[in-house]
């Protein structure tokens, strides 16, 4: 191309294979050749970002322009000059654009005072010129980032139409979203908003130590006092697995055999501490056989750490998908029983969970199972109406992906999820990425639930992941309706057994 950096650079070539050294090889199969001048502002902004006093960094621009397509039967527009950029014929939007054609209806954010079905009157009836831009974020990579960014993105009116999130070997994040939404093609009054609204509406992604946080946390240790115990008596052994921002290993305490989850030491900032101490708080409050127990934490030292009953079945995720275990129908009844007590308890004692999945489910002996990971977890007072997007996408309700104000019944939803792993053993839409998977559900689409599924709990899965919330059955309703099916099952099965006893056997004779 004639690049000037390229051509003058002696060193370009070694500082390109840096580049691509700090970031995921997806990255390398992401930028085509079409797009090697985005590499040099790519390697820019993480440049800069490397600065403190400069993240995070906001970069915007104008990408290209189009003609939103109307449905078949929907008549034609006249062609007109002038209409302040090119209209992109159908069959380049159909050959340039697949991401486009996938999730154009799909769109995360919501314009501001139109609501869904006006929106979609309005654009039946009126051919509308769209304007895309390109976003990209970069600041200190932490958990819950995209969370923030596609909620920032939502409040400005912007709908996302692709979003591409990388991290670096440094510990940085390059986030790049395609929008549209913003009606010019400048870029100045956006990069404005975006910085605005960050700065107002979250706070830790302009100031990832801002003082509120760090009051939050002085508060927080304040109330969890002496639940300091004797480090030197506990005695880790191997990891046996990871989260988000902390890793897990087996011990023993007292010669109990124990959980110890550390807060890696990469992801060691405010957010990440919070999120730590809030868990201890929650955890030290509750006393459920189906919530996992809670021995002791240590939040004195620089290292953080929380230690809970050891589970030796590991996580209910594990069991379900890499085990590839298909669970008899009395099983999964007695196990989502037990769940549904464990979140009746929470919600009794004002404990919304946020991030229910099977992920955070842990398998006992007896296949008892417990609740575990409270990290996001509040009490139901504690914020008033919560807004926040929080929660695993592929669990997520949808009244929490378009950032509306929920409650107890978000869980509900989750649990729907989670039923459905029960009763097929697979993947929530195993097909599509988590973003494409919550954009679907924002629209209204569930998954398929097998015709073989017992029509009883066939009908529960689809009432607790009812679009209305209010629609939703509570936990304690749930857990009755659970006990009724498995005692009918019980009961059909051992009529069926004593019925069918002698022919079979005969039957196996004759043979």
């Amino acid at each position: 191309m004639g690049n000037e950096e390229a051509l003058t650079d002696p060193f370009f070539e070694q500082l390109l294979e840096e580049h691509y050294e700090r970031l995921p090889i997806s990255y390398s199969i992401d930028l085509q050749v079409d797009k090697a001048e985005d590499v040099l502002l790519h390697r820019r902004i993480l440049a800069e970002c490397a600065h403190p006093d400069k993240r995070p960094v906001f970069h915007a621009r104008f990408l290209r322009c189009f003609q939103e397509e109307k449905p078949k039967d929907a008549p034609s527009p006249p062609a007109e000059n002038g209409n302040g950029g090119d209209a992109l014929p159908s069959s380049a939007t159909q050959g340039e654009f697949p991401c486009e054609r996938m999730m154009g209806d799909l769109s995360l954010g919501r314009r501001k005072g139109v609501d869904d079905f006006e929106a979609i009157s309005a654009w039946r009836d009126t051919p509308e010129i769209r304007l895309v831009h390109e976003i990209i974020f970069s600041s200190i990579d932490k958990p819950k980032l995209l969370s923030q960014l596609s909620a920032l993105l939502s409040e400005i009116g912007l709908n996302i139409r692709e979003a591409h999130v990388f991290s670096t070997t440094d510990g940085l994040c390059l986030d790049v979203f395609v929008v549209d939404g913003w009606e010019t093609e400048e870029t100045d009054g956006l990069l404005q908003q975006l910085k605005e609204t960050a700065k107002r509406s979250h706070p830790s992604l302009s100031n990832p130590t801002n003082s509120s946080t760090s009051e939050r946390i002085r508060e927080l240790q304040e109330k969890i006092g002496d639940s300091e115990f004797d480090r030197n008596l506990l005695q880790p052994m191997d990891k046996f697995a990871s989260g988000s921002s902390g890793d897990l290993y087996r011990g023993t305490y007292l010669g109990m055999d124990v959980a110890i989850k550390y807060l890696r030491a990469e992801h060691v900032n405010d957010s990440s501490n919070v999120e730590f101490l809030q868990e201890i708080m929650i955890l030290r409050s509750v006393n459920h056989e189906n919530v996992v127990r809670f021995y002791g934490a240590c939040t004195k030292h620089r290292k953080y750490l929380i230690v809970t009953e050891y589970m030796p079945g590991g996580n209910l995720y594990d069991f379900l998908h890499k085990k590839n275990i298909t669970l008899e129908l009395s099983v999964i009844l007695r196990i989502a029983i037990g769940i549904s007590r464990g979140m009746d308890y929470l919600h009794q004692n004002n404990i919304i969970h946020r991030d229910l999945k099977t992920a955070n489910l842990l398998i006992g002996n007896g296949q008892v199972v417990k609740i575990a990971d409270f990290g996001v977890s509040r009490h139901r007072s504690q914020e008033g109406d919560m807004t926040a997007e929080t929660g695993t996408y592929r669990w997520m309700a949808p009244e929490v992906i378009n950032h509306k104000a929920y409650d107890h019944r978000a869980d509900v939803f989750s649990f729907a999820i989670v039923l459905w792993e029960l009763v097929t053993s697979k993947i929530p839409y195993e097909n599509l990425t988590p973003l494409q998977a919550a954009l679907s559900v924002r629209q209204g689409f569930r998954l398929v639930i097998p015709s073989t599924v017992h029509p009883r709990l066939s009908k529960l899965i689809q009432r607790c992941w009812d679009e209305n919330p209010h629609m939703r059955p509570v936990f304690s309703d749930i857990t009755v309706e659970l006990e009724d099916i498995l005692h009918s099952v019980q009961a059909s099965s051992s009529k069926g057994a004593h019925r069918n006893t002698k022919p079979k056997i005969q039957m196996k004779s004759q043979r």
